[in-house]
């Protein structure tokens, strides 16, 4: 029987006994009991089958009732039939089952980039927003690798005795679920993953992102405080598994931050979002004027496009559909969030373009706007650009 199909780990019997445990304490919750001791049994046979392993003692590392020796060689005892092909049920045929339900659901890194507020994180919170199954974190300048992998703290024992442990950080702990729980996806999220140095916060681990065709590393790094937290044991090699996936985010106007460069941005797959108007927020007022949202950023993202000055992603300065919500269009936040970020950023090398060119200061932009009587926009605007969005406006109706 070929057996290159199986996981080609040479597991100890901590390890194993560390695995059934897992495997049990989820069967309890889905009220599977002893068939996860017996699919442990199939699963792992042939591990404990090499190295004449023995069943008890395995069952009194888990600290399971000493009855459950039976049920786990039940399992090893099932793990022989199929193996042998006894009931002409082949376990090759089984496992490459198996094996094409890892590739149809592997494990992939998925960075979705596009202009501020166009729905990347909309769209990695269709994918999962269960938080028992996911790592949600933002990349910042100061974020570290230490941040990121965990990091040895000084905490007091039961005895008040000062002792230095192993604290792990996001990826470790997303990592150890996944490991633990096979059968489920898991998540690391990162916001905003080129804000941080993403090479120096991954470090190592940059090697785990080349992954093979079930989604698996091809590669493994040695951690010793990692393979401690996730595996207990301090010498297990470290990869990351099919069933965790880490997706990112990042704003293209943002690249002047940390630049990703081309050996790190070819082992994700890069997904732009698509800065679409065609809603129906798009339709909504900006209060105290007669512009609708979309006329606004559309006819605003148009002039980025034109005033180019050859600047480097300055068209990624755009503005997104959902950069400003629908209770953020009243006069105090739209002043504030979005008029203040095309005088500081958009248009501040050519502000005359947008705005009434008797402006030349922020404070006084937003003061005029907020306590204007009539159309805020027209008191505030280039008179001709309000015009284009007025024009767009009506369009629409």
């Amino acid at each position: 029987m070929n057996t290159n199909n199986l996981n080609n780990n040479n597991y100890n019997i901590s390890t194993l006994a560390h695995i059934l445990r897992a495997m049990y304490d989820e069967g309890v919750k889905n009220r599977l009991g002893v068939g996860a001791i017996h699919i442990f049994g199939i699963k792992y046979g042939k591990y404990i089958i090499e190295n004449n392993y023995s069943v008890s003692e395995i069952i009194d590392l888990t600290h399971l009732q000493r009855s459950y020796t039976t049920e786990l060689s039940k399992g090893i005892n099932i793990y022989k039939a199929l193996a042998d092909n006894v009931f002409d049920i082949s376990l090759d045929t089984l496992l490459s089952q198996q094996e094409n339900y890892d590739i149809n659901h592997k494990g992939q890194n998925i960075l979705y980039y596009g202009v501020p507020g166009s729905g990347k994180s909309f769209t990695i919170s269709q994918i999962c927003s269960d938080d028992s199954v996911m790592e949600r974190i933002v990349f910042y300048p100061d974020y570290s690798h230490s941040d990121f992998i965990g990091q040895i703290v000084p905490r007091l024992n039961k005895d008040k005795n000062l002792e230095y442990v192993f604290s792990p950080g996001p990826f470790t702990r997303i990592l150890k679920k996944a490991y633990n729980n096979p059968n489920n996806m898991y998540y690391l999220v990162i916001e905003e993953i080129n804000r941080g140095n993403a090479a120096a916060i991954f470090g190592e681990v940059f090697q785990l992102l080349d992954r093979d065709c079930t989604g698996k590393s091809k590669y493994s790094i040695n951690n010793y405080d990692i393979a401690e937290a996730v595996y207990h044991n301090a010498e297990h090699t470290i990869r990351i598994p099919s069933n965790l996936t880490l997706l990112a985010t990042m704003n293209t106007s943002d690249q002047n931050v940390f630049t990703l460069d081309t050996a790190f941005q070819r082992r994700w797959t890069m997904k732009h979002i698509p800065n679409n108007f065609d809603n129906e927020h798009s339709d909504d007022i900006i209060e105290g004027t007669q512009i609708t949202w979309g006329a606004f950023a559309q006819t605003v993202n148009e002039l980025i496009l034109q005033n180019n000055n050859g600047l480097i992603s300055s068209g990624d300065k755009r503005l997104g559909v959902y950069f400003a919500r629908e209770d953020e269009l009243k006069p105090a936040l739209f002043s504030e969030k979005v008029l203040k970020y095309l005088w500081d950023d958009a248009f501040k090398l050519d502000r005359d373009t947008l705005f009434n060119e008797k402006y030349k200061s922020i404070e006084e932009l937003i003061e005029d706007y907020e306590t204007e009587a009539n159309d805020k926009l027209a008191a505030v605007s280039n008179p001709s650009v309000y015009q284009i969005m007025l024009d767009v406006s009506h369009k629409k109706d």
